[in-house]
C-alpha cells in the first residue's frame, strides 16, 4: 500500500548505567526504585515508604508542603533521601521563620498538561507543561514517559524581596561527587506568565531573558559556589524550553551540594521587586557518577513502546535497532519512497531498519516493537529520496525544517524540538512559496478532505488521489479524472 501527502501548497524537492571508569546512578522518583536507605517524611512524625506518598493532593496549600495550619511549621517536615542509590537529600528551605514550600524547596509531583492557559496559576504550581493532553494528567508526564518528577521553587537575588537562600540538594553521606546531568522542563505556571503575564508580571518582552542557574559547592558548609552554570530557559526572541531537555552539569566538578536558582533580564523579567516571573522548574532523572573499577557493560534494551496514541493519527519513529516483520504491533509503518513535483509518496514497509526514520499510522493506542540485531549509534542522515531526519534523543529542529504534529506539518522557527526516537522532515519546500517559520503548510485531517493522506491499493499502484488548484482528482495511468469519473485531462 502507498499513501500520498497532498496539500494546498504541493510539496517539492520533519536507571543505572555503566560508563568508562564510573557508574551512573539515577534519581528517578519512581515507586519501586527506593533502595534500602530510602527515607522520606511527608508530615510531622510521618515517615513514608514510597515516592507517591510525597506528592501533595492539592498543589497549593496542601498540609505536607504548608503545614496543618497552612502557614508552615517550626520544625522541618518535608524531606526526602535517596539513600543506597544516589545519596541525594533535600528538605524545604527555612524562610520567614517557618518551613513551607513558599520559602523554596524540591516537591515531588506527577501533574502535567499542555493546557497552560487553563492551568497556569499558582494553584497549579506543580504542573509540568507537556504536549499530549488538555486536561491535568497524573501519569506519564515525567522524563521518558515516567510518572514522577520534582518541581523546584525558589530564587535568591539582591533585590531585598527574593529569598535570602534557596533550597539545596546535597549528598547526605558527606561525599562530594560529580552530578553528570539532569533533565529539565517548564511548568504551566511559569510558561503562562512568560507568554501572557498576570497581575504580578508582564509577559516577557523582546529583550527579556529568563535564566536557570546551577550552583555547585565543593562542601555543603560553603557559602559561595565553586562553579556555576546557566541555562537559557526563555527569551523574547523565540527560545523556549517546552519539553524535557537534558542539561549537562558535569563541569561543576565534584560537589557536595547543588542549588538551583532563577533570574532574568530585560522587559518582563522583573517588576521592581526582583524576579517577577514564577521561579519554578521541573526536573527529573538526575544522574550521579560513582567510581567503578570494572564497570559492567550497559544492558541492551530488548524492546520499545510508545503509549497515548490515537488510532488513525500519524507520527514519526526512528529506532537504534532493527525490528523484524511480525515483531511489532499498534501501527502501520511507511518509508518515503518517492518525492515528485506534487507529492511525497509513502510506501508501506513490514520491518524497520536500525537508524532509518519512518512515518507510521497508529492503529491502536500503543506501539510495541521487539528489537533485534546490533545497536546503531547515529541515525541515518536524510537524503534527497528519504526526507526524514531521525533523532535518538530530544533534538532542536533547525529553522525552516518541518515537523509532524496533530496530523499537520509545521515549519520550525528553530526553537522547537523533536523527541527521542522521532524524526523531522528536511529538503522539502512548498511549491508556491519558500518556508515561512511557524506557518502551517499541510493540513491532514485524514477523513474526506482534499488535504488528506490518501490510500491506493497495491494492485492499483498507478492510481492516486491528487490536489490541483484546491480540488481533489483521481490520477490513473497518466489521465486525470474528477470525482464523478469524468476525464478532464
Amino acid at each position: 500500500m502507498k499513501k500520498i501527502f497532498t496539500s494546498l501548497c504541493a510539496l517539492l524537492m520533519a536507571s543505572t548505567m555503566c560508563m568508562a571508569g564510573y557508574t551512573l546512578r539515577v534519581l528517578t522518583f519512581e515507586d519501586g526504585s527506593e533502595a534500602s536507605g530510602f527515607e522520606a517524611m511527608a508530615g510531622v512524625d510521618n515517615y513514608v515508604s514510597s515516592w507517591s506518598e510525597m506528592i501533595p493532593a492539592e498543589q497549593y496549600g496542601d498540609p505536607i508542603l504548608y503545614g496543618e495550619s497552612g502557614m508552615g511549621e517550626s520544625e522541618q517536615f518535608y524531606t526526602w533521601y535517596d539513600g543506597g542509590n544516589t545519596e541525594l537529600y533535600s528538605e524545604l528551605n527555612e524562610g520567614y521563620g517557618s518551613y513551607a514550600y513558599w520559602s523554596g524547596g524540591e516537591a515531588i509531583s506527577h501533574y502535567w498538561t499542555e493546557n497552560y492557559e487553563s492551568y497556569g496559576t499558582y494553584e497549579q504550581q506543580l504542573t509540568a507543561y507537556r504536549p499530549g493532553s488538555n486536561s491535568i494528567e497524573t501519569a506519564g508526564g515525567g522524563h521518558n514517559g515516567s510518572n514522577h518528577f520534582c518541581v523546584h521553587f525558589g530564587y535568591a537575588d539582591n533585590s531585598g524581596w527574593g529569598l535570602a537562600t534557596v533550597s539545596s540538594i546535597k549528598f547526605n553521606d558527606g561525599v562530594a561527587r560529580v552530578i553528570d546531568h539532569v533533565w529539565i522542563n517548564p511548568t504551566t505556571y511559569t510558561y503562562y506568565c512568560i507568554t501572557g503575564g498576570n497581575e504580578l508580571t508582564a509577559a516577557l518582552g523582546e529583550d527579556g531573558i529568563i535564566w536557570l542557574e546551577a550552583r555547585g559547592f565543593a562542601s555543603a558548609s560553603d557559602e559561595e559556589p565553586t562553579e556555576t552554570l546557566t541555562f537559557r530557559l526563555f527569551d523574547g526572541q523565540g527560545t523556549a524550553t517546552l519539553d524535557w531537555t537534558k542539561w549537562d552539569l558535569s563541569s561543576l566538578g565534584e560537589i557536595e551540594k547543588l542549588e538551583f536558582s532563577m533570574y532574568g533580564e530585560g522587559e518582563g523579567s522583573e517588576n521592581g521587586y526582583g524576579l517577577s516571573q514564577p521561579a519554578y522548574i521541573a526536573w527529573d532523572d538526575m544522574a550521579v557518577r560513582f567510581p567503578s573499577a570494572d564497570p559492567d557493560p550497559e544492558p541492551e534494551p530488548t524492546s520499545y513502546s510508545r503509549t497515548g496514541l490515537t488510532a488513525g493519527n500519524f507520527g514519526t519513529i526512528c529506532l537504534a535497532y532493527n525490528v523484524n516483520e511480525g515483531d511489532y504491533s499498534g501501527a502501520t509503518f511507511y518509508k518515503v519512497a518517492e518525492r515528485n513535483a506534487t507529492n511525497v509518496v509513502l510506501e508501506e514497509v513490514t520491518s524497520l531498519v536500525a537508524g532509518e526514520a519512518y512515518i507510521f499510522e497508529a492503529i491502536a493506542s500503543e506501539i510495541s516493537c521487539t528489537y533485534s540485531g546490533e545497536k546503531v549509534n547515529t541515525p541515518a542522515t536524510a537524503t534527497t529520496a528519504n526526507v526524514l531526519q531521525g533523532a535518538f534523543e530530544t533534538t532542536t529542529i533547525p529553522s525552516g525544517k518541518w515537523f509532524l504534529k496533530d496530523n499537520k506539518l509545521w515549519c520550525s522557527t528553530g526553537t522547537q524540538t523533536v523527541g527521542a526516537n522521532r524524526a523531522y522532515l528536511t529538503g522539502i519546500t512548498p511549491a508556491a512559496a519558500a518556508p515561512v517559520p511557524g506557518r502551517r503548510r499541510l493540513n491532514m485531517p485524514i477523513q474526506n478532505m482534499p488535504t488528506a493522506v490518501s490510500n491506493t491499493a497495491d494492485t492499483q499502484a498507478k492510481v492516486r488521489k491528487v490536489m490541483i488548484d484546491g480540488k481533489l482528482y483521481i490520477q490513473r495511468d497518466g489521465s486525470i479524472y474528477d470525482m464523478t469519473g469524468s476525464c478532464v485531462k
